[in-house]
């Protein structure tokens, strides 16, 4: 019988440990739970372990709820039923495991989401600025909004790109009145005027202006704050645009 509590112990030690629990209180639960109720003295003889370091366990156990002290002079104690003791440890590890979530893991998580990540800002010179389009319709997005209100823009390729892409992600293109755009599959509304172009993905966001010298500059990021406030003006232009050029 003893074999078999020890290779029960020697299974139990690792986990058990884990939650503060040691390998002489698991032994003494199941010395009781084998023998019925004995005294300290008894438990301090089987476990040869000194009367005085037995007491302490056996308070532990109390407090734990594994076991009882039934009667005075001498005292005895007898173990709780088995699944009475698993009901109390299953609680005392959720109760743990949410310790360690709320003190641990939600604070290391708060932590990483506040820490500002690499991004780049980059101005374009007119130049590459319908290189830098291209470039940006080429990446794997699941959205592409463009916003067009100069004709320099409006190319032949840049069209084949976004109807290409619209088989695939959400493409939705706001054009000035004076921009026609020959596209039976695209999604295309008008706008009466506004302040620039510009292409905006779930990841990158392209903004482009024309200086008063009429020359094309671009700012190009993928910072999520800009990318985020992108998309909210893309979608409030989009709410008021016209569907026809009327």
């Amino acid at each position: 019988m003893s074999h078999n509590i020890d290779e029960i112990l020697a299974k139990l030690t690792n986990i058990a440990r884990a939650f503060g629990i040691s390998r002489n209180e698991l032994k003494i639960y199941f010395i009781l739970l084998l023998n019925g109720k004995m005294t300290a003295k008894e438990i301090s003889n089987v476990m040869n372990i000194s009367y005085t370091k037995i007491y302490p366990l056996l308070t532990k156990l109390e407090g734990r709820g594994w076991i009882i002290r039934v009667g005075k002079r001498p005292s005895y104690y007898v173990a709780n039923p088995i699944r009475d003791v698993w009901e109390n440890v299953k609680k005392s590890i959720l109760e743990n495991l949410e310790k360690i979530e709320r003190d641990i893991i939600l604070p290391i998580s708060m932590l990483l989401s506040s820490k500002t990540s690499f991004y780049n800002i980059a101005l374009i010179q007119q130049e590459n600025v319908m290189r830098t389009m291209k470039q940006i319709l080429s990446e794997n997005s699941s959205k592409y909004y463009v916003a067009l209100s100069f004709k320099e823009l409006l190319s032949e390729d840049i069209i084949k790109m976004l109807e290409a892409n619209s088989y695939k992600a959400d493409v939705k293109i706001i054009a000035t009145k004076n921009l026609k755009i020959d596209s039976k599959i695209l999604k295309i509304r008008y706008s009466d005027s506004m302040f620039g172009s510009g292409i905006i993905t779930s990841n990158s966001i392209f903004l482009i202006i024309k200086t008063q010298e009429n020359v094309l500059l671009g700012m190009y990021s993928n910072h999520i704050y800009f990318v985020e406030i992108g998309k909210v003006y893309f979608e409030y232009l989009w709410d008021r645009a016209n569907e026809s050029m009327g």
